[in-house]
């Protein structure tokens, strides 16, 4: 027998549990998980504020895609295994997610006072040809920010209601909100990217929380 057996016995007949049931491999999964996406999202809507959605969106997705992944693995697990649920202080993590979903700036500084295409278009050193495309660009542009910002929301609420039963939950919320603001900010930067209004361009964010209000009259 080894001296860890000696020490602490182990029932060898009794089966290990799941490794996200285990309290400890579980938090520090969730920790990992939780800090690589807040990082994933600060770092990436620093560097590819101005990238292309095709760039920003695989990016910023994937680590929320992962951590759902994990969470629902780990309810699935936890309920199987009749394991205790968790402590509700697990929810303070849900509500920091809130807070970065709802502070967090999601309107690129140039546009920070300009609350719908037509304002954009007017203001945007653009000739008048160019006019017609940019309402279309900017609504388009007003429109997706808004679902995605939304999205975010509704995604945050599901992730809470699995908390109960899941850690990695808990954190996902945090990386969920702050990536949907940065995701807003993208879609809206891409109107003075398609322009080529880099002069405009004073900072990539601004705390606005002002944005769907893209249709034309």
């Amino acid at each position: 027998m080894s001296l860890p057996e000696r020490v602490w016995p182990v029932d060898r007949d009794q089966p290990r549990e799941p490794l996200l049931v285990r309290p400890f491999e579980a938090g520090t999964i969730a920790a990992i998980l939780g800090i690589a996406g807040t990082l994933i999202a600060i770092i990436g809507g620093a560097v590819a504020s101005r990238d292309s959605l095709l760039v920003t969106v695989p990016l910023l997705v994937t680590p929320i895609v992962v951590m759902i992944g994990f969470a629902v693995a780990q309810w699935l697990q936890m309920r199987a295994s009749g394991a205790d649920p968790i402590s509700w202080w697990q929810l303070l993590a849900v509500v920091v997610g809130l807070l970065l979903w709802s502070l967090s700036p999601r309107v690129p500084q140039p546009l920070a006072d300009l609350h719908d295409a037509r304002a954009v278009c007017s203001a945007l050193p653009i000739p008048l040809s160019a006019r017609s495309d940019c309402l279309h660009q900017a609504a388009r542009a007003f429109d997706n920010a808004a679902i995605v910002w939304w999205s975010a929301l509704v995604l945050i609420a599901v992730l809470a209601l699995l908390t109960r039963r899941s850690r990695i939950a808990a954190w996902a919320a945090i990386p969920t909100g702050l990536v949907g603001c940065v995701l807003a900010n993208n879609m809206l930067e891409q109107v003075l990217v398609h322009f080529n209004v880099s002069g405009l361009h004073r900072s990539p964010w601004r705390c606005d929380s002002r944005a769907g209000t893209g249709r034309t009259r």
